[in-house]
């Protein structure tokens, strides 16, 4: 007699927390050379950025076919979208502005930082619980992170209050992670929840933009060559924040906030090749610090955890 072998349910491997991280990580370090990029162009930067949240934010939304209240409520998903979308633009802001100063591999390096912030965040808020293993593998990048701010601070004396203001991205960053989580609408979709952020985003921003920068900023950014660094921008911005959405929604803040470590390894050398920028002192000893890191942590993330029977 044959026994039928159990069906395993198949999991598209676009579908799997670590490919999302991989993906997530590698689309912010693209947006943070994009930002150098327009940085080069002399575009006022606050202007570029509303404008690329805000079209990305259109294009998830048109491809979501608007955004459904769902069983939050539309109060409870306006704060939510206004309240992620504050938090994304002030701290891609904190590196948009800065990041001609410190340079994209400084900022990519920089978002090493957040996954500890996350994780102490969301242990406060008691959405993480504690493990050992985990705070090793964290802590573990998180010295490389501070290896790279000593070591770009020594190098750069006259840039440090841009190293400060760098510095301060992944906190306002790691506030976001559990913010997401922590208020999550119920029902919402990923993509309908990215295309608000994004959108909100971009409407809080512009006026910023529109006073530091003058009306004139808004003309540069649609003029060519900046255009087309825009469009790509918007196009990044979709793919990044749909997937991030969606790799927060199955792995939680934490596991998220990994994307700053996939985007540190992947930025920084690809601004050495393609920007021709110089590695920071202690490169390769802050690689090695946070891909250890980042080991370590997914070794915990895909060990099963021991249950205790009562």
């Amino acid at each position: 007699m044959l026994l039928a072998t159990p069906t395993i349910p198949h999991r598209p491997l676009t579908a799997t927390p670590l490919t999302l991280l991989l993906i997530v990580g590698s689309l912010l370090a693209i947006s943070v050379l994009l930002s150098k990029v327009a940085a080069g162009l002399q575009a006022p930067m606050l202007t570029y950025l509303a404008l690329a949240m805000g079209g990305s934010g259109l294009i998830l939304t048109l491809m979501s076919r608007g955004i459904r209240v769902g069983q939050a409520g539309v109060v409870h998903l306006l704060l939510y979208s206004l309240g992620a979308g504050a938090l994304m633009a002030l701290g891609s802001a904190l590196g948009y502005l800065t990041v001609h100063k410190v340079g994209a591999a400084f900022i990519a390096l920089a978002l090493a930082f957040p996954p500890m912030l996350t994780w102490l965040l969301s242990l406060v808020l008691r959405i993480e619980r504690f493990d050992l293993l985990r705070v090793s593998g964290l802590l573990t990048g998180l010295a490389g992170g501070v290896l790279l701010a000593v070591n770009k601070g020594i190098g750069a004396p006259s840039d440090t209050g841009a190293i400060l203001v760098a510095s301060a991205m992944p906190v306002v960053l790691a506030a976001g992670n559990v913010f997401r989580t922590r208020f999550w609408p119920k029902g919402a979709s990923p993509r309908e929840l990215a295309g608000a952020m994004l959108i909100c985003g971009g409407v809080v921003t512009l006026p910023f933009g529109l006073y530091l920068e003058g009306a004139a900023g808004l003309a540069t950014v649609l003029h060519a060559p900046m255009l087309l660094v825009l469009m790509i921008a918007i196009a990044t911005f979709v793919a990044q924040y749909a997937a991030m959405f969606r790799l927060q929604q199955i792995a939680g803040p934490v596991y998220l906030s990994q994307i700053g470590s996939v985007a540190a390894i992947v930025g920084s050398p690809v601004a050495v090749l393609a920007l021709g920028e110089k590695l920071p002192d202690g490169f390769v000893l802050t690689a090695l610090l946070i891909g250890l890191g980042l080991a370590i942590f997914q070794y915990r993330a895909a060990k099963p955890r021991s249950v205790t029977r009562k």
